[in-house]
């Protein structure tokens, strides 16, 4: 079972993630600013799923959150706001 160990945080906005939904946001995020656009782009987070507008000047932070485990039935859309 993978566990949500990563904080993203988004113009504000936390969300606690796996490590492998972590990589995979930021590696789209990292491909639109290279490119100069901007774009929607989902995070599956422990509350749901967002859709979050990415560009070269939206702050994205990421850091260890320590694990929680997944659990096997997560509320739908639920949103985690920063504290």
């Amino acid at each position: 079972m993978e566990k949500y160990s990563r904080l993203v945080a988004v113009s504000g906005r936390s969300f606690r993630t796996s490590k492998t939904m972590c990589d995979i946001f930021l590696a789209h995020v990292s491909d639109i600013v290279a490119r100069g656009l901007t774009e929607l782009v989902p995070l599956l987070h422990e509350g749901g799923v967002d859709m979050l507008l990415i560009s070269a000047t939206t702050p994205v932070t990421v850091t260890e959150a320590g694990p929680v485990a997944v659990p096997d039935i997560a509320p739908a859309l639920s949103v985690v706001t920063a504290a």
